[in-house]
């Protein structure tokens, strides 16, 4: 099987080389991008230009990785170095003809990359609306916001708002409501999610009578569902249990108890059944009869029959009895599960205050509302979603019969696409491939290229369906088919990994495809990388007493996840563990156990949530105290606060005994301060003078800015530096402000609202991580791959989602696609049956059931030497710590509970092990632990952190000069009046200054996708630039002359080597990043004094901080080396000045200077002391 396997392997991945349209289907450590790589190339030797070449990636990481490679390929190609890897000659002969044909054409792709059209499908999209506006309706180009969240919820209350209206608005708001239970709040939340979802909805929104369409297709989806279930439950089945059913009927219709259980109602159906039953809506209570004589009120086939089911226990009955229990009997796992279906199939008659046509014209109605205030919400912000920008691109385009300008335009333009993770593709995404690719015909020199693989498929949570891939492998897109080739080698992992994985693995996954319920069947791979020692797979079960609760479990899990990485390291010290879970409270405990290891560092990205933790509360309360003198919880929050540190008697004494006056109305009392102690009094006084300019200082200044310098007057730094605490927790301030100015800038700020717009802040990396421990989701981790891979709470079941206010899905059925969708049930509603939304939600939860096996599954091939599965297990009903009692069974649908029956841990008692796999159990005892370590872990993230401390002397200094202290400040449109700032080279021309700042914004606004940045949208700019000089009282043609000078030097910035990779997406990256530096004395004068710098770019690029300033001069025609040289050393001090600001990293870092109208980095030589060192 293997051979076959690798031949089928080889033999596709040359077919994908060849002018046809594929559809690949590639497994977890495949070398997909490898193959993206080679075909570009492969296409860039037949194309007359290379924008006729178009690769579409979700993420701006996957882009850039695929830009890299075919640029690598183009250099090693030109530089004549054969690779000695066989896949990698075949890259290379590929781009020695990609540079054959350029030379030839006359591209100069080695200093054009900018040619190559590798882009995200979200800066597509925007490309796309921005070349239509009248078309898309966007006018000028708005933002896109990363998180719109915010948006739906002005839209949703904005449409209930309309109840106050006498029109047909405010009747549709009512019947939701009454529909609802008058639950606002409910109703709000669950408006607001529609509205993320809503290019799902569209179709439903356009039809004139939906409520109609939709039940003629709940009766066809059902009698197509009772079709599928006939072939199962066939006539000979149904002939055998016919007389049984009839008896059974017979029975129950004749006793005058009428206390049984509910299905005996339905089985009396059954008394006068003499045909089989046809799959037909009319006739769906009889099969539901059937499912009811067969099955358990648990939905488990009957292991017995009573007379409540119509078989007595007398002797005269027997034979009926026993014919029914050997009918039971035998019943496959195939009749069992379409039994079970009938049970899901909903009824299609309604009844309630409103029709089910009234409610769901009206939710039709609202949401219809909703959208049209959502892109008035959109209009006023200047800023629209992903699913906006997509809509508009697709409207941009026009359709298969009536195209655009713009969508002829491009069907001539573009030959080839190619399209990464074609497994997370959502249906709005589908249809925006389908108006690029109409009208392509096989053989027409047009080819799409789809490469993916549905068993990674794990982000229906962003609207991806993994059916899409199964479809569009069986039928094509639009008119266009797919050949599909399907790869299996697996280059990442060691051959024990990978035969473990496909040892246990199958069971795991569906036996088939089925679009409809997103299941994927497993696809074996085959590992081709050498045995390494000490590879392979371990299960380790923490088993516990039943008396245990989950954070008894989740503490000996970190104890054991330590002992783990222990021992990795000791084998080798520079292992690369990973430790993936699926979600962030997984890692609580784990998180806890490691701050214990002071010698240890890890890296966790976006994993502990900063608004739990005591500095970012403290920060909210000051900045709603500030906002607002009559929140009396908030005023005496900053009384207790570290920077003033009133003891509760004197809080007491100064607020006890009023409970209406202001808290600083009290303040400034002086008989109710005198009540105070002496140290009470001081900190009184001390809060009052800081405040008192404070509050009169209110809304004259940037509000960062406000409530950042009331900070640091109060001392609040200084609260964090000292000896029981660390000066990183500065990080988590000026996380904070960054947010708060962020929100400020647009319009967003709210007191209300604050620490749930605070939510979305997470604490930054470790600085001195240095890559060999990290802690993620195993959404982050996915392409990701690590020496080791560590994955714990394997029996904890994933969380759900909240009801949504309306269901619905596409069915393709053999009438046609037919769309389904109905309303949330009612609170109050009595269900006899499934109802229709019922239906969609279970079929919802299958869809889910099925990702998460997948979601495993991308978990465990992130390992390349040793995976670690850890998992709680419970002990069975006689279980006691060490006597050999057999564990209890999982939970089902966990990960643990689908790995069961392979790890065969049913049968495993403590001690044992597994014949597949080292199946390590740890008899978790309580009492073996210190009780301060439990109480840690029931503590959330935030008590990991180090405590603030209470300051004791009074007035409060500021830091000391060696401290550092950094702010983060947004920049302004305007740059700051600064020491450092970009306006500042040396020139006497006012103009060249001006053209120095414009060039400096525009260039903040390309970093980090640079991508999106095409020759178009470049000329875009010019009358733009020219408006903005002429603002600024230049005249006419020094404004148009200016302009043009800008848009070269942008143009130069985006095309060459250098200026694409600093304007990349980086790590820990900044564009126009302004640093504060508190004054260096330590005198109450300079209490509040500091300066601040502007960086241009700065990021991390492989452990190394870039500090990057711009400079527009023009140095002439072709300067040499030792011209850039010299003029950049003019620089040196001002990015020493620079570096110091980050040091507190404790990062090597490389100074730069970026000659924008020249396209050159000039390095400069530099060596910072570390922060020990000083």
């Amino acid at each position: 099987m293997i051979d076959a396997l690798l031949r089928e392997d080889e033999d596709n991945r040359r077919r994908a080389l060849e002018m046809d349209s594929f559809i690949v289907e590639a497994p977890a450590g495949a070398g997909k991008t490898e193959l993206l790589t080679q075909r570009f190339l492969r296409l860039l030797a037949t194309v007359d230009e290379p924008e006729e070449i178009i690769a579409i990636t979700f993420t701006r990481k996957a882009a850039g990785e695929m830009r890299q490679r075919i640029q690598e390929s183009l250099h090693a190609a030109h530089a004549g170095v054969m690779p000695d890897a066989a896949h990698k000659r075949i890259t290379f002969d590929l781009a020695c003809k990609a540079l054959a044909r350029s030379a030839e054409c006359g591209w100069q792709l080695e200093t054009q990359p900018g040619r190559l059209r590798l882009t995200t499908i979200d800066a597509l999209c925007a490309s796309l609306a921005r070349q239509m506006p009248l078309l898309s309706r966007f006018g000028a180009q708005p933002g896109v916001a990363e998180d719109a969240r915010h948006h739906y919820i002005e839209a949703a209350r904005r449409a209930l708002d309309h109840l106050e209206d006498n029109d047909a608005h405010a009747q549709k708001v009512a019947i939701v409501l009454g529909y609802l239970d008058n639950d606002v709040t409910r109703l709000v939340n669950l408006l607001s999610d529609m509205l993320a979802r809503r290019e799902q909805w569209r179709e439903i929104a356009q039809l004139e009578q939906p409520e109609a369409a939709i039940e003629d297709a709940v009766c066809a989806l059902v009698n197509e569902e009772l079709a599928l279930i006939a072939t199962t439950l066939n006539d000979a089945w149904q002939n055998r249990l016919m007389p049984l059913a009839r008896f059974a009927a017979a029975r129950l219709a004749q006793s005058d108890d009428q206390s049984g259980e509910e299905s005996a109602t339905r089985i009396q159906r059954l008394q006068d059944w003499a045909e089989p039953l046809l799959p037909d809506v009319t006739q769906l209570a009889d099969w539901r009869a059937l499912a009811a004589l067969s099955l358990t009120q648990k939905n488990e086939p009957r292991k017995t029959v009573t007379v409540k089911n119509g078989f007595p226990a007398d002797k005269e009955f027997k034979a009926q009895k026993d014919a029914m229990l050997a009918f039971l009997a035998a019943l496959d796992s195939a009749v069992v599960t379409a039994l079970q279906r009938i049970r899901d199939l909903p009824q299609v008659e309604h009844a309630g205050e409103h029709s089910q046509d009234e409610i769901i014209q009206a939710l039709v109605g609202l949401m219809k509302l909703a959208a049209a205030e959502l892109w008035l919400v959109f209009r006023e912000n200047g800023e629209v979603d992903f699913g906006e920008l997509s809509a508009r691109a697709i409207t941009a385009l026009g359709d298969e019969f009536d195209p655009t300008d713009l969508g002829l335009r491009l069907d001539y333009r573009i030959r080839h696409l190619l399209v990464d993770e074609f497994q997370d593709t959502s249906p709005m995404q589908i249809e925006l491939l389908k108006r690029l690719t109409a009208g392509w015909q096989p053989n027409d020199g047009r080819t799409l290229f789809a490469v993916g693989d549905p068993m990674q498929s794990i982000y229906r949570f962003r609207k991806a369906d993994v059916g899409l891939f199964l479809h569009v492998a069986k039928t094509g897109i639009g008119g266009l088919p797919l050949t599909l080739l399907r790869l299996s080698r697996n280059n990442r992992s060691c051959p024990a990994v990978v035969d473990w994985i496909n040892a246990h693995f199958p069971p795991v996954f569906p036996a088939a495809d089925e679009p409809l319920r997103g299941e994927i069947a497993y696809r074996p791979f085959v590992a081709t990388r050498e045995t390494l020692p000490q590879a392979g797979v371990s299960v380790h079960l923490v088993a516990v007493d039943q008396s245990a609760d989950g954070e008894t479990v989740a503490r000996h899990e970190a104890q054991k996840m330590i002992a783990l990485i222990s021992e990795e390291w000791r084998q080798d010290p520079q292992r690369q563990i990973a430790v993936l879970v699926r979600a962030r409270d997984h890692l609580a405990a784990l998180v806890t156990a490691l701050r214990q290891h002071t010698d240890w560092h890890f890296s966790a990205v976006d994993i502990e949530p900063l608004v739990g933790r005591q500095i970012v509360q403290d920060l909210i309360a000051l900045t709603r105290a500030l906002h607002h003198r009559g929140d009396r919880l908030n005023w005496l929050a900053i009384l207790r606060a570290p920077w003033c540190g009133l003891t509760l008697a004197d809080l007491f004494a100064l607020a006890g005994d009023d409970h209406t006056a202001t808290i600083w109305s009290l303040m400034n009392d002086a008989r109710r301060v005198a009540r105070l102690s002496a140290d009470g009094q001081l900190r009184v006084q001390f809060m009052q003078s800081v405040l008192t300019g404070a509050l009169a200082g209110q809304g004259r200044q940037r509000r960062r800015a406000w409530v950042e310098n009331v900070w640091q007057q109060l001392g609040g730094p200084q609260c964090l530096i000292s000896e029981n605490a660390q000066a990183n927790r500065l990080q988590d301030a000026y996380a904070f402000f960054n947010r708060l100015d962020t929100l400020d800038a647009a319009g967003r700020f709210a007191v209300d609202s604050l620490e749930d717009d605070m939510a979305a802040l997470f604490a930054a990396v470790d600085a001195a991580a240095d890559g060999r421990l990290q802690l993620m989701t195993i959404h982050k981790s996915k392409g990701l791959e690590f020496d080791t891979v560590i994955l714990p709470g394997l029996h904890k079941k994933s969380s759900g989602r909240d009801a949504p206010l309306l269901a619905w899905d596409t069915f393709a059925l053999t009438s046609g696609e037919r769309l389904v969708a109905a309303p949330v049930n009612a609170r109050r509603a009595n269900k006899a049956e499934p109802t229709v939304y019922d239906f969609l939600q279970k079929l919802e939860q299958e869809r889910k059931s099925n990702e998460e096996a997948r979601v495993l599954y991308v978990a465990a091939t992130r390992a390349v030497r040793r995976l670690h599965l850890v998992a709680g297990v419970w002990a069975g009903k006689e279980g006691t710590p060490g006597d050999g009692a057999e564990l209890a069974p999982p939970l089902a649908g966990t990960p643990l509970g689908r790995l069961w029956l392979t790890l065969s841990a049913s049968k495993l008692s403590l001690g044992e092990e597994d014949r597949s796999a080292v199946v390590q159990n740890v008899w978790a005892n309580a009492s073996d632990f210190d009780t301060d370590v439990a109480s840690d872990v029931a503590s959330d993230l935030a008590t990991f952190v180090p405590q603030l401390v209470r300051q004791k002397n009074l007035p409060v200094r500021m830091l000391k000069p060696d401290s550092s202290v950094l702010s983060a400040l947004s920049p302004p449109l305007t740059p700051p009046n600064t020491t450092d700032t970009f306006a500042q080279e040396t020139t006497t021309d006012a103009l060249a200054a001006a053209l120095g700042t414009l060039t400096h914004a525009c260039l903040e606004q390309m970093a980090g996708q640079v991508d999106v940045w095409d020759e178009a949208r470049l000329n875009g700019l010019q009358p733009a630039a020219e408006s903005w000089l002429a603002s600024r009282g230049w005249a006419p043609a020094e404004a148009s002359r200016g302009a043009a000078r800008v848009v070269a030097m942008l143009r130069t910035a985006v095309t060459s080597e250098a200026g694409r990779w600093l304007l990349a997406a980086h790590e820990n990256a900044a564009a126009e990043l302004a640093l504060s530096k508190v004054g260096a004395t330590d005198t109450a004068e300079s209490l509040g004094s500091m300066e601040t710098r502007v960086v241009d770019r700065t990021f991390t690029d492989s452990g190394v901080r870039w500090i990057i300033d711009y400079k527009t001069a023009d140095l002439g025609p072709q300067p040499s080396e030792a011209q850039f040289a010299a003029h950049a050393e003019r620089f040196r001090a001002q990015l020493e000045r620079y570096s110091h600001l980050f040091k507190g990293e404790n990062l090597p870092q490389q100074l730069g200077i970026f000659y924008v109208a020249h396209g050159r980095l000039v390095r400069l030589a530099h060596h910072l002391c570390s922060a020990a060192g000083d």
